[in-house]
């Protein structure tokens, strides 16, 4: 499962900058003192309806809650916690390796082929380009009218708002590394 942001010490910071004690933010939020005393020391992670209520007394926005103000936090997604799912053929599956706050713009997969199995992909949004690096295995990806074929080692760039797959042409379970790049509006 993925680690929600810890946001105590930024609901600390701001209540404090407003001089406002625990009880008097407990009692204009409507949130117990005890359970904003855990809050802020990230012992426990509010719902979003109590993060909102405690943004809205403290005139914050949820993103400035949540926001990492020094920058030293490494975002871990672990092995057995990324989201899988599996190829339209049921021959393959691709875990999700990247934070779901950068899916519209950045997205990161690992990819598991059977021998003849393939990962198909509808066009994505217009300029949207994949980057396929292949682990393991012999690989044939395809863009449009435009085929070439991958051993490991190998990347490919190639346009993804057309049609496009990644096919195990070889006999052996492959691996790859896919990276989606949307470009911003």
């Amino acid at each position: 499962m993925h680690q929600p942001p810890l946001i105590g010490k930024n609901i600390q910071a701001k209540r404090k900058e407003r001089r406002m004690s625990l009880e008097a933010l407990s009692k204009r939020c409507g949130v117990s003192k005890s359970m904003l005393s855990q809050i802020e020391q990230d012992k426990t992670n509010p719902t979003i309806i109590t993060a909102w209520k405690i943004a809205k007394t403290l005139s914050m926005s949820i993103e400035e809650l949540m926001e990492n103000k020094d920058g030293a936090l490494i975002e871990v997604i672990k092995n057995e916690d990324a989201p899988t799912m599996s190829t339209n053929d049921n021959k393959g599956y691709l875990k999700v390796n990247s934070p779901m706050d950068t899916i519209e713009e950045t997205e990161l997969y690992t990819v598991h082929l059977e021998p003849k199995g393939i990962n198909a992909s509808e066009a994505h949004a217009p300029g949207a380009v994949e980057f396929l690096y292949i682990i393991e295995g012999e690989v044939k990806v395809t863009a449009g009218d435009h085929a070439a074929v991958l051993q490991p080692g190998d990347t490919a760039r190639y346009n993804a708002d057309i049609a496009h797959s990644a096919e195990n042409i070889g006999d052996k379970e492959a691996k790859m590394f896919l990276v989606v790049n949307i470009p911003m509006k």
